[in-house]
Formats: C-alpha cells, structure tokens, sequence
C-alpha cells in the first residue's frame, strides 16, 4: 500500500531482528502459525467443545453481508446486531451438523471433489473447466483452493444428510390417493373485492389525528444528516498517462519483465479414472485399469469408454476431456506423464493418491515468448505505472502533509496540480463512491473534520487511488416540522381508515347474506358485482391466489346451502368470498403418474421435516457456550 510505503521505516536493527526471528518461524511452521506464536486465537462459541473461530465469524459476517448488499438492500438497513446473530446461529447449526456426519461416517472424496469442481459452469470457458477462471472466482469470494474444497466437502456431506433423512420418509398409497383428491378439489366460488381506495373519499381525518399520529411516530420524520464534501484526489494511472514514452527504457523495461508476459506450454488432456476406495483396493484398480488400457491398445475408442467405465464423474460425460490446463493443475505424477505424450498418445495407468489414470493428449499450445509489439499496449501501461512509482509516492507524501498544515484545500490543490470538487449533500449510505469507502465516510462525520473544520488525513480509496476531503457544508439531521409532512400522514392515515371500512363493509355483506337477504340484493345495495368461478381448483391462473386461498380455507357446506367469509387482501382490499360446491376427484380418475408424483413430493416434504427435527435435536442435545456465557 501507498500509505504504508510512506510510513515504512524498516531499517532499524530491531526491525531487522524482528524479521529474522518472523522468517525463522515461518520456516518451521508455516505462514499460519505466526498468529499461534503471537496470540491464542480468538473464538466466538464452543460446540461439544469444538471451537468457532472468531476469524471464521468475521469471514462469514462479511460475506452475508456482501450478499445483502447484492440483493439491493441499502447498507443503513442492514441491522448488525441480528445480522450477526443469524451468522453466528448457522455456524453453530453448521458445526453441529460436520458432528453429526463425522459419527455417521460419512465421506466425500478427493476424485468427486474435483468431478463437482471441473463440472461447475463458473469454473468453465467455452463450456470446459478453466483452472485460471476458478482461481479468480473463489478468490473474489474470499477463498483459497483449500479453504473452497473444505466448504464444498462439508456441503456435500450435509447433503448426503438430508438425502439419508429425507429418503427414509414415505407415504402409504392410501395416504397418497387421499391427498391427491383432496389437492384435485373443485369450487364453485363467487367473491367480491372492495377496493380500499375507492372509499378514501368516504372517510375522514380531522387534523387532531394527524397531530396524534405524528407525535406517536415522530422518529419517521427525522431527516438524514448529510454533508457537502470538497475533496482532492490523486490517481497514479492519470500520473502515468502524463509519461512521455522513452523507447528505450520500455524496451530495457520489458527486456526485465518479458517472462511474465510469456507462456508455459498447456495441455488439453482427458483422462480414465479407476479410483480406489474402500470397496476397491489399490490391487483391484490397479488391474482395472490395465484391462481398461488393453481394450484401448486393441482398438476401442478412449471416450466412450471413459464414458462407460471412469470413476470421475465430472470429466466422463464428455469423454474424460478436462480441457486446457496450465501445469501445477493435477497431480505430479500425472501432469510428469501427460507433459510427456505426444499428440494423440495414451498413457499407460499412472497412480496417484486417488487412483490410476489412463491419459490421452488431446490439444498442445506451445509456450509462446511475446516481442514488444505484440504486447506494448499492456507493457506501455505497466511501464508508465513502474516509472511514475516514485514520483506518485513522493506526491503522496507532500500531500498528506499539505493536508495536515492547511486550513482548506486550496494550497494543497494548487502545489500538487489537483482540482478541488465537491459533491453536493451526501447521506452517509448515499450512492457516492467516496461514501462507498468506510474510511471516507467515518472522517466525513468525525468530530475533527465535521466539527473542527480540518482537512481530513490523505485516505486511500485502492493502492492508486488516494483523496483528502473537507466538509463544506453539514445539515443535521432533523425532525420534519408537522407542517411539513401533514398531507403525507393525511393519507397515510386515510389509507388506514378505507382499509378499516372495507374490511367492515365485507363483513356487513356477509352479515346480512347470513341473515336471510340475498346475495345479489346486497350487493346492488353496495354498488357490487359478484365475480363467479364455476369449478375452480387451487391452481386456477385466472383467479387472484389470494381469493382462492381464502375459498379453499372456508368448510364444505351443507347440502344446499353456501359457506361465506370475509378478509383483508394484502392491498388492504375487503374481501367476501361464497362457496356454494364442493366436489373430490374421484380416486379411480386419479391418474397413476398423478398419485406417484404426490406421494414423492409428500415424502420429501415429511423429510425435510425430520431433517429439521433432527437439526432441533441436535441443538438441545448438544454443549453450545458462546462468548460471554
């Protein structure tokens, strides 16, 4: 980071000491134990004494959190609290259940792992598995290979949970016949919708309930307090673009990063796996495969057969291709064999940890060694960015300090040659990129730069991109005057009273219906029209879900009579509904594909059911101390 090279002061021998003392550990142990040397590692919960991490809390608030935010909710309406509550219950749950599988034994291993990977669409180019497009994606998503494989193993062994759970759920063909005549039922409805705001003009509001209304939800009025930014920003790729190109410094510079342009030569290879596992010993696989590479040798096409007899699930359906592939992908002894065939060739079986492979080239692209022209524009703009470094962190420096020695902007604007903008009143959620930035917002608000006048520290927004701010102008935040906002609570409260009157209203039809008058008298008596579905089933498109579901709640009636009932749409439209037949399908009309469908989905339905009984179980049974307990 820019900031960080301004303020690196590594040159002490204590430093030095330091260092050596960090690199002696990493080299003992690894890059992951220097947090184990320095401090215990913090956790948020126990579960049967095994402990959730606070890093993996904080990993998975993040992540929720970047998906609230996806889904279109606005940072200020994300509550934290319960935010991480939920987070925190569903690593618990989590936790809980890898218990669970690990006493049942259950397992997931390495072959189907890489089957799921390689068959993941993100994963893929041109519809076959690019190892560079997965890298990118799971570290967009905050993982590493390791740390992607272990989820996607939990994951899948959660499923085979719910899979052993749900399968044991069943219904009886009786059970299933029941239901389905019972989901096939017709009704002969008519119904009425009282349309709430075509009785606003009947209700009133009298200005003592807008006062009450107001005083009881004052804090719906508050205004947001927002600020009017002036700022200065500095870009290196704007410094760059200013570089004069030397032709032969680019040329020097390239000459020193050429390798980096260049490519390995890549393999598109597919592949026969006989995997050995705990049915199938290393001995059993290791003469499969031999038999698999003899009916090769005496003609039989290599992809039907990997179709026909590979254990990798992932790669067999396309005939064992598991595209281009830099090296470093699979395993050493595999990629030591397929880097040493010949177009077209095949392999003897090579064992790995998994199993024995079977290996065909299918495609070589060469390692290529780029010249300048082939890639100037990429080389030029990594020169521009190499020549200008100093010269970006030198301006960097001045403009921190000008920062911190000015009463404004101005001084600092004009010595580095930057222009002072503004960016009107913000919110702190407003749809700014500087309010985009939590450092930026947070020096907006605090007291120094709001209250005091400062300029604000030099922030940097990304590695190249740096700004200074200074608040021009602040509003408060304030509670809107009744005067202002009197119309708006006139019809919010008017709303409220034409929902209340058409709910009455359907209630006083059905009264009088159920008091001798006739249904169409009373309806005329109101301006209303009875709407008539003859035969509906639950599943009618042309009906509001709503009116059917309110039909298909009311009981059979007697014998020539009608059932009535009233309710509030979730418009706030009244609603009355009559029903005046009820008709079964019959079993025997019940088709057998119809009853078979029911009783699965049923049984899955009762599945899921147990699964979440026995996530409940587990939950009571189990020894769960979080922090603070």
């Amino acid at each position: 980071m820019v900031i960080q090279k301004m303020r690196d002061g590594s040159e002490g021998i204590l430093a030095k000491v330091i260092i050596g003392l960090i690199i002696i550990v990493f080299a003992l142990f690894g890059f992951g134990s220097i947090t184990t040397f320095l401090a215990p590692v913090p956790k948020v919960a126990t579960v049967n004494g095994s402990e959730i991490a606070q890093a993996e809390m904080e990993f998975a608030v993040e992540r929720n959190r970047r998906l609230l935010l996806a889904r279109g909710i606005p940072i200020d309406q994300i509550n934290e609290d319960e935010l991480r509550a939920n987070v925190l219950e569903g690593l618990i749950s989590r936790a809980l259940l890898s218990q669970a599988a690990d006493e049942f034994s259950l397992y997931y291993s390495d072959a189907a792992i890489d089957a799921d990977i390689v068959s993941t669409d993100m994963f893929q180019l041109d519809g076959v598995f690019n190892g560079d497009q997965f890298q990118n994606v799971i570290r967009s998503a905050g993982y590493t290979p390791l740390s992607y494989r272990d989820e996607l193993r939990t994951d899948k062994l959660f499923d085979q949970l719910l899979t052993g759970i749900r399968s044991s759920a069943f219904l009886i063909e009786e059970e299933s016949k029941r239901y389905g005549s019972l989901l096939s039922q017709s009704r002969d409805i008519a119904f009425i919708e009282i349309s709430a705001m075509d009785l606003i003009d009947e209700v009133i509001v009298e200005d003592e309930d807008i006062q009450l209304y107001y005083e009881e939800n004052t804090s719906d009025f508050v205004t947001d307090e927002t600020v009017n930014i002036e700022f200065v920003e500095l870009k290196h790729d704007e410094l760059a673009a200013d570089l004069e190109i030397d032709e032969e410094a680019l040329a020097l510079y390239f000459s020193e990063i050429r390798a980096d342009y260049a490519t390995d030569e890549s393999r598109r290879v597919a592949h026969i796996l006989i995997e050995v596992s705990d049915d199938v010993t290393v001995d059993d696989a290791k003469s499969q495969a031999a038999a698999v590479y003899q009916r090769i040798l005496d003609g039989e096409n290599f992809a039907d057969l990997a179709q026909e007899v590979s254990d990798d699930a992932g790669s067999s359906e396309t005939g064992g291709d598991l595209g281009f592939n830099p090296q470093g992908t699979f395993f050493p002894e595999f990629e030591a064999v397929a880097y040493d065939l010949g177009m077209n060739e095949v392999s003897e079986p090579v064992e790995t940890e998994i199993g024995f492979h079977i290996i065909r080239v299918l495609d070589i692209e060469e390692a290529v060694q780029p010249e300048l022209e082939d890639v100037r524009v990429e080389v030029e703009i990594a020169y521009r960015l190499s020549a200008t470094e100093e010269d970006f962190v030198s301006m960097s420096s001045r403009l921190a300090e000008l920062l911190f020695e000015s009463i404004d902007l101005e001084v600092p604007a004009e010595e580095i040659g930057l222009e002072i903008q503004t960016t009107g009143h913000l919110t702190r959620a407003a749809n700014h990129f500087l309010m985009g930035n939590e450092n930026v917002s947070d020096a907006a608000f605090s007291p120094d730069v709001l209250l005091d006048g400062n300029n604000s520290d030099l922030i940097e927004l990304s590695e190249d991109h740096l700004v200074g701010i200074r608040v021009l102008e602040h509003n408060p935040s304030e509670t809107r005057a009744l005067s202002e906002v009197s119309e708006d609570i006139r019809f919010i409260l008017q709303r409220q009273k034409a929902t209340d009157l058409a709910q009455s209203r359907a209630e006083d039809i059905v009264a009088a219906i159920e008091g001798g008058s006739l249904a169409q008298f009373v309806a005329d008596e109101y301006g209303l029209a009875w709407s008539l579905a003859p035969g509906a089933t639950r599943f009618t498109q042309e009906i509001n879900p709503q009116v059917l579901s309110a039909a298909f709640k009311l009981p059979r009636p007697a014998a020539n009579k009608e059932s009535l009932g009233a309710s509030t749409m979730q418009n706030g439209d009244g609603l009355i509904v009559r029903v005046s037949r009820v008709e079964n399908k019959p079993v025997p009309e019940l088709m057998e594909a119809e009853i078979a469908g029911l009783r699965q989905s049923m049984a899955s339905q009762l599945g899921l059911a147990d699964f979440n009984e026995f996530e409940r179980s587990l939950n009571e049974t189990a020894r769960i101390n979080t922090e603070g307990d």
